[in-house]
């Protein structure tokens, strides 16, 4: 499985959007790796997760072609992860040779209820499917799993268990904070050989609860290896980091390195398993 971080920032982007911080000038200076889209991922080029607003940045930065997607994989309604109203463009006002395969779209049900009021779906050649916590569902050839995350209190936002047909196992977990006890018993039971995971606070631990910080994620990494369900060679890589947090990319390595945790940039690829990453 082929795993891209097409964005890794936060909701307003690193530098912000109207953003004069520290954290924010030096990005703007040192570029690079310091600078972060909104947050998405792409699976094997044909499973995209989240459509954020710098989605056609996406595209144009990495030579995407969207119409090769197998599905689109909403976690949750938030608008730096739903971008919900450029779906409209997959209509026969905007492509001149009208797409004959409807995208299939899955999430949980405040994203498909959004899409189904948004849009005029007599016009967008799309398929809605509302995901239910805990049950498996085949999207776009893949074994998905939707676990809850630790973020919204009034929507349902999904972190995802992603399963080949090699039954290679991705977890991805954005955006959360620390799992509440049911999603540890649930995940468990599986035998997770990479994780993509937040790590929107920084350094800043404590304070707001809906995202995670390096300290917890040290743990979380900990916690998944002492439930015997991930193996401590495997990779773990971070994503959807905030401006607030304060550290660059290179000061983010150095405190997540030593603990095996590899620092998530927009564009970054990595495969799982390999052979430096050995399966369970």
């Amino acid at each position: 499985m082929k795993v891209t971080l097409l964005g890794t920032s936060g909701a307003e982007g690193w530098p912000g959007l109207f953003c004069r911080c520290d954290a924010c000038g030096k990005a703007r200076k040192l570029r690079g790796k310091n600078l972060r889209t909104r947050s998405s991922a792409l699976i094997d080029n044909v499973l995209k997760i989240d459509f954020p607003p710098d989605t056609l940045h996406h595209v144009i930065q990495y030579d995407l072609d969207l119409r090769c997607l197998t599905a689109l994989l909403f976690t949750h309604a938030h608008d730096d992860h739903f971008s919900g109203p450029e779906l409209q463009y997959l209509s026969d006002y905007f492509v001149p040779s009208p797409i004959q395969n409807p995208l299939p779209i899955y999430g949980p049900i405040d994203v498909i209820a959004r899409l189904e009021s948004g849009l005029d779906l007599s016009r967008t050649p799309i398929t809605l499917t509302t995901l239910q916590p805990w049950q498996p569902a085949i999207v776009g050839g893949y074994r998905v799993t939707p676990i809850l995350a630790q973020h919204d209190p009034t929507q349902t936002c999904f972190n995802y268990i992603i399963e080949d047909q090699e039954g290679v196992a991705l977890l991805y977990a954005s955006d959360t904070g620390w799992y509440e006890e049911p999603t540890w018993r649930f995940l468990s039971r599986y035998q997770l050989d990479g994780v993509v995971v937040e790590c929107a606070k920084g350094p800043c631990e404590g304070g707001y609860m809906a995202h995670m910080c390096i300290p917890e994620v040290i743990r979380f990494r900990q916690k998944l290896i002492d439930m015997g369900c991930f193996h401590p060679d495997s990779p773990l890589v971070t994503t959807h980091f905030s401006h607030l947090g304060g550290l660059m990319h290179d000061e983010l390595e150095a405190l997540l390195s030593p603990h095996s945790i590899q620092t998530g940039y927009d564009g970054m690829t990595f495969s799982i398993p390999s052979e430096d990453h050995p399966t369970l």
